[in-house]
């Protein structure tokens, strides 16, 4: 008998919203990294900046996972889960110290992308072995590849926009570059969905791990802690000139 797929469909309504949320938490923590380049403020504000583009791929990843609709009850390993956040700070904190560096170069912003990307990327696939639930994971091989590169390929550009003089004086130059890098996030992780299958398999166990219906709850929880880190910086950004348009007009 041929393995049984389950069919994979999304509440578009949530799907909408974790757009919102990726772009929400790279105008954040870009604001953060922006500022850092502009100024000698602390270096701890890249951490500061790592954590919410973090926590913002996270948020982002539980809220189209909530959004997933499989035909079986989904829960997940509260262990796994937590330890998946990790790999996008560590993506992020590497990626925007490469970023602060003085004299950026092509090969900065390429290694600056590649270490964003794979820290989205990372979050993503070990936050789905986290899965539990009565069905058997596989993934396509090129399509896992294309996920990850989606990631590297938009925070790439992202990150080259944020320190191109040539984006200097277009016009929301902060919700721009947030939105290509933020999508980097829910592109990554929908192309990834469209890599892994779900077989059926027959199963006695009974999950007593994070239920899917409490992730909303704890994503809401994340939320308020990208809000509370990024939030400030978010809305100071919206009224500030960049330091390359005030030197120009000097």
């Amino acid at each position: 008998m041929e393995p049984t797929h389950l069919p994979i469909r999304h509440d578009p309504l949530l799907v909408v919203v974790s757009f919102l949320i990726a772009i929400f938490a790279a105008h954040a923590a870009l604001a953060i990294i922006n500022r850092l380049r502009q100024t000698r403020i602390s270096k701890h504000w890249l951490w500061l900046g790592a954590i919410t583009f973090g926590l913002g791929v996270w948020a982002m990843h539980f809220t189209a996972m909530t959004a997933l609709q499989l035909e079986v009850l989904v829960a997940y390993d509260p262990l796994i889960t937590l330890a998946s956040m990790l790999f996008a700070v560590a993506g992020s904190a590497v990626a925007f110290q490469i970023v602060c560096q003085p004299n950026i170069g092509f090969r900065q912003i390429l290694a600056s992308g590649f270490f964003l990307g794979a820290g989205i990327g990372s979050m993503h696939y070990v936050g789905m072995f986290a899965m539990r639930l009565d069905a058997q994971l596989s993934f396509n091989p090129l399509l896992v590849v294309a996920s990850v590169l989606v990631a590297v390929v938009l925070g790439t550009f992202g990150l080259w926009a944020l320190t191109s003089p040539a984006f200097s004086r277009l016009p929301f130059r902060q919700l721009v570059v947030a939105v290509i890098t933020g999508s980097a996030i829910p592109f990554m992780h929908y192309t990834a969905m469209l890599a892994v299958r779900f077989t059926s398999i027959s199963s006695e166990q009974t999950h007593s791990m994070v239920a899917s219906s409490g992730l909303l709850s704890l994503n809401a929880l994340l939320l308020f802690a990208v809000a509370v880190l990024g939030l400030p910086m978010f809305l100071t950004s919206l009224l500030d000139t960049p330091t390359e348009v005030r030197e120009a007009e000097t």
